[in-house]
């Protein structure tokens, strides 16, 4: 993700702890089947606001609860489930530090279903590990490795993933980069009339 999807789709840029969490028990259903997720979701505590978007609609939060990557097991027995990971994508776990660009998601309403407003972070390549103050450095896919390890790991694109180009830089040279971007305003107001058009008012 680049610093232009960075500057156009985030409302904050923050660097936050991850402190708590709590597991997310699977359904009845999925007991019943025998295969399912069991869920986390982690108590974040933002340390630092980078860089906020102007006009943003709701201030940074002090604390934020992520839905985060849990485990799944299909042999019927949940407690002998396994971890779940994503390729290059932090996991979010307890004792660590990260930046997350995040937006505000105000709720949504559909036929037969309704989210309530929320914290969203913009997904794959917008939460990067943050250990020690330096990007890159600290989990990823459940494993502690250095920033210099993050970026062999991941797919480089020269000018693209912000995650790529400042892996091992520290919190100034993020700031810089988002404060030289500009935002698509086409992609900005083509959300903001998806986001109208699925609002609960």
């Amino acid at each position: 993700m680049t610093a232009t999807d960075w500057v156009t789709y985030a409302d904050h840029v923050l660097v936050v702890e991850a402190v708590a969490e709590e597991t997310v028990p699977p359904s009845e259903s999925e007991l019943d089947r025998g295969e399912g997720i069991i869920g986390r979701v982690v108590s974040l505590e933002v340390q630092d606001v980078l860089w906020s978007r102007e006009g943003a609609p709701q201030a940074a939060p002090e604390t934020w609860d992520y839905s985060a990557l849990g485990w799944h097991f299909d042999g019927g027995d949940p407690d002998d489930a396994v971890e779940m990971a994503l390729a290059d994508f932090p996991r979010v776990e307890v004792g660590h530090r990260y930046v997350m660009a995040i937006r505000w998601e105000e709720a949504v309403c559909s036929p037969g279903d309704h989210l309530p407003a929320q914290w969203r972070s913009l997904g794959e390549g917008s939460e990067i590990p943050f250990d020690d103050g330096t990007l890159g450095n600290g989990e990823s896919e459940g494993t502690v490795q250095d920033a210099e390890a993050f970026a062999a790991a991941t797919d480089f694109h020269a000018d693209e993933g912000v995650e790529e180009l400042l892996a091992g830089e520290g919190a100034d040279a993020l700031v810089a980069v988002l404060e030289s971007a500009s935002p698509d305003a086409a992609a900005q107001s083509e959300l903001q009339t998806f986001a109208a058009a699925a609002s609960c008012e």
